[in-house]
């Protein structure tokens, strides 16, 4: 059976993504899965082994460095378990569902993918502020998880209105099929809106995504817009207050995402509320 996954850091809005890791559990009647990682590293926060040094002073260095490797690695262990175990006795308190936790060492990305096929909904906390640049590590998973994924950077607030960006390319039909087959937002006002200065192409666009709704008997509002899309879906995301982003995320060329500006990283660099992606 698959779960909701919710992967927490302790500094990147860890309680705020279990509440909607748990909110989201509820809706689709779904386990609830907390993951922490714990990543291994090279660098030491004392060691420096540059430098001229004989080879006995560089054989105490490296012993140095493993003990400190040591000390550093239970002291994350335990701070990772005692989160874990406060996130699973909050979420205890509204979750319907069945709550597990895991804590495993090894690299982030690498770990996620693993676990892709047990994933139905990745919910994950991310440190974002308006013209911050959101970490690599974040795009990376984006890149290669292909599942719905809720970045959350902000403190929760039930969902009550989600604005879908839609431009017909396959990550946001996918992510259309996907929401409206297995809705992760319920009694929720879904708006679908599309920029271009095109507005027959527009209107088109938006017919063809509240189609996909109506199959599955949900309603939906529409919108057409032009101007520059970054600036106006966020203009419009904040001015009609609504509480998630929903969107497809990046291409698959690399080299279109950088042709176009990656409207993707323009809007994870300044959108101040959670939003959903899939690619």
């Amino acid at each position: 059976m698959s779960y909701i996954l919710c992967c927490i850091d302790g500094k990147n809005y860890s309680q705020s993504a279990c509440d909607y890791a748990v909110h989201i559990s509820n809706n689709m009647n779904l386990p609830l899965r907390f993951l922490h990682i714990i990543e291994h590293t090279s660098k030491s926060d004392s060691l420096d082994l540059s430098g001229n040094i004989s080879l006995g002073e560089k054989d105490d260095m490296i012993e140095e460095y493993t003990n400190e490797e040591s000390i550093k690695n239970k002291n994350l262990i335990k701070e990772g378990k005692t989160l874990l175990n406060d996130l699973k006795q909050r979420a205890k308190q509204e979750c319907k569902n069945e709550i597990t936790i895991l804590q495993v060492h090894g690299d982030l990305l690498e770990t996620i993918v693993e676990v892709e096929n047990q994933t139905a909904v990745l919910v994950i906390g991310i440190a974002s502020k308006e013209n911050h640049k959101i970490g690599d590590n974040v795009k990376d998973i984006i890149r290669s998880i292909h599942k719905p994924i809720l970045l959350v950077n902000s403190e929760f607030i039930e969902p009550k209105k989600l604005l879908l960006a839609y431009n017909g390319s396959n990550e946001s039909k996918k992510l259309l099929n996907e929401t409206s087959a297995k809705p992760i937002f319920k009694d929720i006002i879904r708006e679908i809106v599309n920029i271009n200065d095109d507005k027959i192409a527009s209107a088109k666009l938006v017919d063809e995504a509240k189609k996909i709704f109506e199959k599955q008997n949900i309603k939906v509002n529409t919108s057409v817009l032009s101007g520059e899309p970054s600036s106006t879906i966020l203009n419009y995301f904040e001015e009609k207050d609504f509480d998630v982003l929903a969107m497809g995320a990046f291409g698959n060329s690399r080299i279109k995402e950088f042709i176009f500006g990656s409207f993707t990283s323009k809007i994870l660099a300044n959108i101040k509320k959670p939003i959903l992606l899939f690619r």
